[in-house]
């Protein structure tokens, strides 16, 4: 039962405008790529997933050769730290690279490439691959144990009870994610609805998950119909009123967040479970046990929201599968090329397609790549024409990270085609295939 007694401290309850502020303040004159780029790990003899005890032996070899920091959650390593990047393991042992903001793709290439490339020397020596797609190919979440992270263990017991597919989301799938800066309320917003329009053309074409159990699941891209189903009031792009209304704002944003319901909020080292009792705003309105909300509560609940398209202290967008470096720089340039244009035009064709729609289309993408009609859609045709306005207004000396995305669109292919095509069919045939695969 909820304990909604008097505030034990005089502390100041959290004010709705100090949220405001926090998205207001975060806007920049100058925009940046971070991205963030997950690998499936696996044993290299029976392609099961890599257990904990070397995937740390890993991160502690590669602090050390690196001169990194090593971080920590209580006890658990669960990371390393320097330079500005990251690296982390995720809920299921995933490797996740996080690199500090760049402006140009050249530097965020360079990056990504010299730290996997000692990542995967020290991986080797355990036997242990990292492995460029959107989820584990053998094992599944019912024999992948859990990070002993704290987030994690609590998400573990939580989300399971709202979206039947979570625990396949946190244990084995990875993607792709690329942050982009924004410079005003009105910039964050057009470019949320642009990206999240999008999206299902962009989650179709880098599909890459169709391997699972050891065989073709029947999705292009598993990953993403995993995500679909972690949980619908706080994933996809469940801030409907944002995509839906002509003059949304960062209230429609806020709104939403707020009306999620809350899994935990730290007070010192302790995390204080909530198990989805109260929502944020019931939070901010009543308190709990005592205790009252803070900006940092917010930050923290909002990070626990997983739309494909999310607004922190810049725009996340979450929603293509891991890729090998040159597909996933390929994503780096296509956002880059696309927020360069004129894209009123893009968002002219959505005129008559609502978030419902959008949500349609996504699990068709999931499904079937970019082999679908929707609407006035034709997903191949439309995504064609998206990469050729991002071409077009990329540098000149940048335009050829493109190249092998617009050579698989141009046979109105996604990047699973690829595999199934060569005849991919069990985790031994993926990995054979990741290793010989010229686009690697």
């Amino acid at each position: 039962m909820l304990n909604y007694k008097n505030a034990k401290t005089c502390q100041k309850p959290l004010e709705y405008s100090q949220i405001r502020e926090y998205y207001e303040n975060s806007c920049k004159k100058d925009t940046k790529f971070g991205l963030e780029y997950e690998r499936a790990a696996v044993n290299s003899f029976d392609f099961k997933n890599a257990n904990y005890d070397h995937m740390e032996k890993i991160i502690k070899n590669f602090a050390h050769m690196k001169g990194w920091g090593i971080l920590y959650d209580d006890k658990t390593i669960i990371g390393a730290m320097g330079e500005g990047s990251s690296i982390s393991l995720e809920p299921g042992c995933q490797f996740e690279l996080s690199l500090e903001a760049k402006e140009k793709l050249e530097d965020i290439e360079n990056n990504t490439r010299e730290i996997f490339s000692l990542a995967d020397r020290i991986a080797k020596f355990y036997n242990v691959e990292f492995l460029c797609c959107g989820i584990t190919p053998f094992s599944t979440y019912k024999n992948i144990d859990i990070v002993k992270k704290q987030r994690y263990e609590i998400m573990a017991q939580n989300l399971p009870e709202y979206g039947r597919l979570a625990p396949v989301m946190m244990r084995e799938t990875a993607g792709v994610q690329l942050n982009i800066d924004y410079e005003s309320e009105k910039d964050a917003i057009k470019k949320i609805k642009l990206l999240a329009s999008i999206s299902p053309f962009l989650t179709g074409f880098y599909a890459n998950s169709p391997i699972r159990e050891n065989k073709p699941s029947g999705f292009k891209s598993f990953r993403a119909f995993a995500w679909k189903y972690t949980g619908k009031n706080r994933c996809s792009l469940f801030y409907k009123e944002l995509l839906d209304k002509p003059d949304a704002d960062f209230d429609s944003y806020i709104n939403a967040i707020l009306d999620v319901p809350m899994l935990f909020f730290e007070r010192g080292n302790k995390k204080i479970h909530l198990n989805s009792q109260i929502t944020f705003r019931e939070f901010m309105s009543r308190g709990y046990d005592g205790h009252f909300a803070t900006l940092e509560d917010y930050i923290l609940h909002s990070s626990l929201c997983f739309p494909d398209i999310r607004l922190k202290k810049c725009i996340e967008i979450r929603n293509h599968d891991s890729q090998s470096l040159p597909f996933a720089m390929s994503v780096a340039a296509f956002y880059k090329g696309i927020l360069k244009s004129d894209y009123d035009e893009i968002l002219y064709r959505f005129k008559d397609i609502n978030s419902q729609d959008l949500d349609i289309m996504g699990y068709l993408a999931a499904r079937y790549g970019l082999n679908f009609k929707f609407k006035n859609f034709n997903a191949a045709l439309f995504t064609k024409k998206l990469f050729k306005t991002a071409h077009s207004n990329l540098q000149t000396d940048e335009k050829h990270y493109l190249d092998c995305a617009l050579e698989l669109i141009g046979s109105n292919k996604c990047v699973s085609d690829r595999m199934l095509e060569a005849g991919v069919c069990s985790a031994e045939t993926l990995v054979d295939f990741l290793k010989t695969d010229v686009m690697r």
